[in-house]
């Protein structure tokens, strides 16, 4: 009996997490599986892991969104769990490269004058915006403090009285307050600086900003300059012409489900 190998994703059927994935694992006899949006997405691995469905190896691949920084190289990011982080923002942006839209406009004879001064002006437009998005989620500290003192369920802390076990809950809250008094004006400005400082002209005219600004923004922001572009219609052909051996978290993604089915 082969392995069972399951790849866990947001969005559904059709997506673009789902489709292109499954170029990702093209050949292997992996399945993908989308759960929907990534709010509560390990409980609902759990429902599906559990009974005749479960799995021997699964990976949660999701958007980086703003829950993690960018690595300096381009690279998966794992958890220390089953989770994988992508290396670009969202999904989206493995879609929007400029040379996949230049050829879009060629196979589908749209205006595209002055295409990639539009496609820079675009991604200029929501500089601030992504600046501001980054630097919130940076910052941000999880209001969830958990409800354990310990590790986890079934392990029981050094002592059980009655005054440990109250000072040691409280210290769980008290952690959270002294990051939030960490947001200070001072704190935010000298973040948001230091994002703006990054995503300078160069950043964004060498299209750099592909890798850290969310896709659905900036694809946004390039359907106002290009008003005979439709989002749906490109997106289905970036689809359609996706390679995932062009993008390396793509590819180490296929050699850890390779390494596991050769187990």
């Amino acid at each position: 009996m082969s392995k069972v190998v399951k790849v866990y994703c947001e969005g559904k059927a059709g997506s673009p997490d789902f489709d292109l994935l499954n170029k990702v694992v093209s050949g292997l006899n992996i399945q993908i599986v989308p759960i929907g949006g990534k709010t509560g997405a390990k409980s609902a691995i759990q429902v599906k892991e559990e009974g005749l469905s479960k799995s021997e190896f699964k990976l949660f691949f999701r958007d980086r969104d703003f829950d993690a920084p960018v690595p300096p190289t381009e690279k998966l990011t794992n958890d220390g769990s089953y989770v994988y982080f992508s290396y670009r923002t969202t999904i989206e942006n493995y879609l929007l490269d400029f040379k996949k839209i230049e050829e879009y406009s060629k196979v589908k004879s749209f205006d595209s004058h002055d295409l990639e001064k539009k496609y820079v002006a675009a991604a200029k437009e929501i500089r601030f915006f992504q600046a501001t998005r980054h630097t919130l989620g940076k910052l941000r500290v999880p209001t969830d403090f958990g409800t354990n003192i310990v590790s986890k369920s079934g392990v029981l802390p050094k002592d059980l009285n009655e005054s440990f076990c109250r000072e040691a809950g409280f210290e769980k809250v008290s952690q959270s307050i002294k990051k939030t008094w960490g947001w200070s004006r001072e704190h935010y400005d000298k973040v948001f600086d230091d994002f703006l400082n990054e995503f300078n002209d160069k950043f964004i005219e060498s299209h750099e900003f592909l890798v850290y600004f969310q896709g659905k923004d900036f694809m946004k922001s390039l359907c106002g300059k290009l008003p005979d572009f439709s989002s749906e219609n490109y997106y289905q052909y970036a689809k359609s012409v996706f390679r995932y051996q062009d993008y390396k978290d793509f590819v180490e993604l296929r050699e850890i489900l390779e390494r596991e089915l050769k187990k």
